[in-house]
């Protein structure tokens, strides 16, 4: 109603334009969910529509609850022996990893999760307290590098993932790139395309990371009030074929400020040493050294995942499909007005056929008696003698044999069969197959506009082209019992051929 309403509005308005109603008809009619086409996909499925939003909390509310600052309290449980993870000693030569020389199983970590339009930037801080005195004692290795003590000081290691909306318009984001703690260090891991960031219900998130042949992580978030949640995480070594940690924890959130000072007083709790505290990321910003890692405009439109806000959907909305009812109905239309086109094509051209073998025979009866500017004027004992003429056999009826020769004969041009057997039919009214003087006559009197047509060509004649008839009409009269001293001085009384006799 409110697109017939809108339409309605627009038609009555002063002088549209061609323009104008171009756009009304596409606004109103022409479009999928208007009165002549069926719904638009995007009624059902979601993917096609295009006004869903490209911000993530614009999109789906829900992950406002996701933002912000928190402080996690983590227990990481040893996969393989189970209890609490615990500190492992430092080998030379193998790359430095999470199990470092610190105490594993009750680690502090700051999340930072910021939305910027249509990307999530997940920036957290992992902080390690010394190892246990116990450990000190017992393992003896080499420092992993300058300033390091045993049972004195503390690790923190910068971590993010970094996601956007997608095209399927169902709130899940798509996983572009994991660094620092979450890959191997001074590399990044790019995800691979089923890694998604995505809500379960009104309280749970999922983060399922995926990369080919190296590592798979799968966390749990789900949130008890606005201010509290749990953490589940399991992390899968691909290349050891083995979970190397599994963590759970609790999340509390926080204010920015609380956020910068947790990490001033955590850093100096477990005595983490000055070129190892990491610089806070907040918002889009990096810290110092993981500038490389952080996501080029290319990497997010269509380098490493397809971000909704800057990448064309590959859901378009298909043309849209008519309604079967109103198929059927311009079908109908459609046959009825082609069926009134071919009618008139028809029409004409059986108009143009009868012009054509009207205009012919009339030509023809030229040839043997003076043309009027119509059959009533020439007088009926001619047209009697024109029809003997015809009747080549004397039966007093004209075969369709003997018109045909008739219209043969001369130097007038020749008629088509398809045109001889239209002229035919027009002639033979009752069909028996024979043309009675009264059939003859009625014939000619249809002929109106081609007598005067030939009356006209004969006014026309030059002087020497009435010579030429003259003499052509001459040649293919039969003379037999005609008084050839009264023709000439009849075609001599003729309009216009006063001198036809001296030919």
């Amino acid at each position: 109603q409110h697109g017939l309403s809108h339409f309605s509005s627009q038609l009555l308005s002063p002088f549209p334009s061609i323009d104008s109603l171009a756009t009304i008809y596409i606004d109103t009619m022409g479009r999928c969910g208007s009165v002549l086409y069926e719904e638009c996909l995007s009624k059902t499925d979601a993917r096609y529509d295009a006004k869903v939003p490209s911000d993530i909390v614009q999109q789906d509310s829900r992950w406002g609850k996701l933002t912000g600052f928190f402080r996690v309290d983590i227990k990481n449980f040893d996969s393989v022996n189970g209890g609490g993870q615990q500190p492992a000693p430092y080998i030379p030569g193998v790359p430095v990893t999470a199990r470092f020389p610190y105490t594993q199983d009750n680690p502090v970590a700051y999340y930072n999760h910021t939305v910027v339009g249509s990307r999530l930037l997940v920036n957290r801080i992992y902080f390690l307290p010394p190892a246990p005195e116990e450990f000190c004692a017992a393992v003896a290795f080499p420092p992993p590098f300058d300033g390091y003590e045993c049972g004195v000081t503390g690790h923190s290691e910068f971590a993010a993932t970094y996601a956007a909306l997608n095209h399927e318009n169902d709130g899940s984001l798509s996983i572009a790139r994991a660094t620092g703690r979450y890959s191997t260090p001074g590399e990044v891991f790019d995800a691979d395309v089923e890694s998604l960031f995505k809500i379960t219900d009104d309280n749970s998130f999922e983060l399922n990371f995926q990369k080919e042949g190296s590592f798979s992580s799968v966390q749990s978030i789900v949130f008890f009030d606005d201010d509290t949640a749990s953490l589940s995480a399991v992390h899968t070594s691909i290349p050891r074929k083995g979970i190397t940690t599994v963590a759970a924890g609790t999340l509390t959130r926080i204010t920015e400020d609380e956020f910068l000072k947790g990490l001033e007083d955590t850093n100096d709790e477990f005595n983490v040493p000055e070129e190892l505290r990491v610089q806070s990321p907040m918002t889009s910003d990096v810290p110092a050294g993981y500038e490389y890692s952080f996501p080029t405009e290319a990497d997010w439109c269509g380098g490493l995942i397809d971000d909704k806000a800057c990448t064309e959907s590959p859901y378009q909305e298909p043309n849209p499909k008519m309604k079967d009812g109103f198929v059927a109905l311009f079908v109908i239309i459609g046959l009825a007005v082609f069926g009134a086109v071919a009618y008139l094509f028809h029409r004409n051209a059986v108009k143009k056929q009868q012009e054509r073998y009207k205009a012919h025979f009339v030509r023809g009866i030229a040839r043997n008696i003076s043309i009027a500017p119509s059959a009533g004027m020439i007088p009926a004992d001619k047209l009697k003698a024109e029809f003997d003429h015809i009747d080549k056999d004397k039966g007093g009826t004209i075969s369709k044999d003997e018109l045909k020769e008739f219209v043969d004969t001369g130097k007038f041009g020749t008629i088509s069969d398809k045109d001889f057997d239209a002229m035919w039919t027009a002639m033979d009214i009752d069909g028996s197959g024979e043309v009675d003087f009264v059939e003859f006559t009625a014939f000619l009197g249809s002929c109106g506009t081609e007598f005067e047509t030939v009356n006209k060509e004969h006014a026309d004649m030059t002087k020497e082209q009435k010579k030429m008839w003259s003499s052509q009409r001459l040649s293919v009269i039969n003379i037999k019992g005609l008084d050839i001293e009264n023709l000439a001085e009849e075609m001599k009384d003729e309009e216009g051929f006063e001198d036809e006799a001296d030919a």
